[in-house]
């Protein structure tokens, strides 16, 4: 069997090359796209899917995957509208309420799979479906609107007139997860797991406690994009971003986090997300229509992924060889 080789470091530098290029090559072919206007509506676009990458993030790195995030984000924003709508003066109670949620679904998820051993792309797969039926039930099919207007206001304000706030928040996450998982001990016992599940529990890691926690924290982050979805649209509905799912996959594929779990960083997934709005927004200009996105966004997911396992396993390193002996 080869031996898995963590090319994360040269990875990053590679990606984080590729998003200055591609920003360059933009900034040249398109004359509108250097402008305030286009990169402030970048800074509030991306930060929504920006999360729910992150979201993905922990549950990857250990291994396995949370398949229900955008759900959860849906369902979380869907209980903050109701009860901004039916709270009154007790409306910001709905920011925690909606954290109550995400940390509930996602405490579900890591029981399905800690406890009932479920393999988490199933187990996943069926509280997405469960949690949008919830939401569905909730809403009755039609999406909640006529929110407080202090709520929306949230989701287009900029500080200093420059910095969009879903930005800072996602900065903000970013940051304190990238922390949690570099510099606290679940986030070494994380990486260990994700990297060799029988030695981390014959080196005495508690598996289950472990499993809840890195789903609970990918239900708190995806709570908090749907609030950030909720501020940004001003409507909560139980169907919306169903194509972030493909997104957010292929945002931490790009990002370098390794499909068999292990390693996997908070920057890449930063520059990843970058590197896909960038190309989102250069599609956009070159006037490409949305299914034509989404059909270069499968085709990269299939050759990153496959690029980044080959890279794993050695495998280039070992045609290197065979082809220096030929």
């Amino acid at each position: 069997m080869t031996p898995r080789e963590d090319t994360t470091r040269s990875y990053l530098i590679g990606l984080g090359s590729l998003t200055v290029a591609v920003f360059v090559m933009l900034s040249i072919a398109t004359p509108n796209f250097l402008t305030f206007g286009n990169l402030n509506s970048m800074g509030f676009q991306f930060p929504e899917f920006g999360l729910l990458a992150l979201a993905v993030l922990p549950t990857m790195i250990s291994g396995g995957i949370d398949l229900s995030v955008v759900a959860i984000a849906n369902l979380a924003a869907i209980i903050a509208a109701v009860v901004m709508k039916s709270g009154g003066d007790w409306g910001w109670l709905a920011v925690p309420a909606a954290l109550v949620v995400g940390v509930a679904c996602g405490a579900l998820n890591g029981f399905l799979v800690a406890v009932l051993r479920l393999p988490p792309i199933l187990a996943t797969l069926g509280t997405l479906q469960l949690f949008s039926g919830i939401g569905i039930v909730i809403t009755r099919g039609p999406a909640i609107t006529g929110l407080p207007s202090w709520y929306p206001e949230l989701g287009i304000v900029s500080v200093f007139g420059i910095i969009p706030l879903p930005l800072i928040v996602f900065a903000l996450v970013a940051l304190l997860l990238g922390t949690w998982l570099r510099a606290t001990p679940t986030g070494v016992r994380l990486r260990l797991y994700g990297s060799n599940p029988v030695a981390a529990r014959f080196a005495g890691i508690r598996e289950s406690s472990l499993i809840f926690s890195i789903y609970s924290a990918s239900g708190i982050i995806a709570a908090l994009a749907g609030l950030v979805v909720l501020a940004r649209v001003n409507s909560a509905n139980a169907d919306y971003g169903a194509s972030y799912l493909l997104l957010v996959i292929l945002i931490n594929i790009l990002a370098g986090v390794s499909p068999f779990g292990g390693f996997g960083t908070v920057t890449g997934v930063v520059l990843a997300v970058v590197l896909l709005q960038l190309v989102s927004s250069g599609l956009n200009f070159l006037a490409f229509s949305a299914f034509a996105r989404d059909l270069f966004f499968g085709g990269v997911l299939v050759i990153v992924m496959s690029v980044r396992v080959l890279a794993e396993r050695g495998r280039f390193s070992l045609l290197f060889r065979k082809a220096k002996t030929i």
